[in-house]
C-alpha cells in the first residue's frame, strides 16, 4: 500500500498499489449508491448541527447578560464536542471506505489527478476544525467577569467555523457526486 496524504489527526488515505480497484463497492453498483447515499445523509446530519451551532452561536453574540452568556458558552462547548465527535466519525469513514476508492478508480485513468481536489477539501476540513478548536479555547477563558465584547469575539470563532464546514461539505459533494455518477455508469456499461 502506498499513501497519499496525510489528512487529519493521523488518518491516511491509503490507495492500493497493485492498480486494482479495491475496496468499497469495486464492482458492485449497489455498494456505491449506499455509500453514496451514506454521504448524503451523514452531510445532511452534519449540516443541522452546525446550523444549530451557527444559530446559537449567533445568539451569544447579541446576549447582553454575561451570567447567561457564561451559561450558553459552556453549552455550546458540549454541543462542539459533540459535533467534533460525529464529524470525525463522518471522515474516518470517508478516508478508511469512501476516497481510496474513488482515488483508485480514477487513479488508473489518463486525466488529470485529483488529489489537489482531494488535498483542498482536506486543508479546508482542516480550517473549519481550527475555528472549532479556537472556540472551546477562547470559551475555556471565558469568566463570570467577562465582557460582552469578550463573549462575542469567543462566538465569532464557531460562526467561521460553521460556514467554512458547510462550505466544505458542499464543495465535496460537487466532487464526489459526479464522480461516483460516472463510475455507476462505468459500471452500467461494463455489466451491460
Amino acid at each position: 500500500m502506498r499513501y497519499v496524504n496525510e489528512p487529519r489527526e493521523g488518518l491516511c488515505v491509503a490507495i492500493q498499489s497493485n492498480g486494482y480497484i479495491s475496496g468499497l463497492a469495486s464492482s458492485d453498483p449497489a455498494k456505491l449508491a449506499y455509500a453514496i447515499d451514506r454521504l448524503k445523509e451523514e452531510h445532511g446530519e452534519l449540516r443541522e448541527k452546525l446550523r444549530k451551532l451557527e444559530a446559537s452561536a449567533k445568539e451569544l453574540i447579541l446576549v447582553d447578560d454575561s451570567e447567561k452568556g457564561i451559561q450558553q458558552i459552556r453549552a455550546l462547548r458540549v454541543m462542539t464536542n459533540h459535533f467534533m465527535q460525529e464529524l470525525r466519525k463522518h471522515s474516518e469513514w470517508e478516508y478508511r471506505d469512501f476516497f481510496p476508492f474513488l482515488l483508485t478508480y480514477f487513479h488508473r485513468q489518463s486525466e488529470p489527478s485529483m488529489m489537489p481536489s482531494f488535498w483542498v477539501l482536506e486543508k479546508d476540513h482542516q480550517l473549519g476544525v481550527s475555528f472549532i478548536r479556537s472556540f472551546q479555547e477562547a470559551a475555556i477563558d471565558v469568566t463570570p467577569l467577562v465582557v460582552k465584547k469578550q463573549l462575542a469575539d469567543t462566538a465569532a470563532h464557531l460562526v467561521q467555523a460553521c460556514l467554512i464546514l458547510n462550505d466544505h461539505f458542499t464543495m465535496e459533494e460537487q466532487l464526489v457526486f459526479p464522480l461516483t455518477e460516472r463510475v455507476l455508469t462505468d459500471l452500467e456499461h461494463f455489466f451491460s
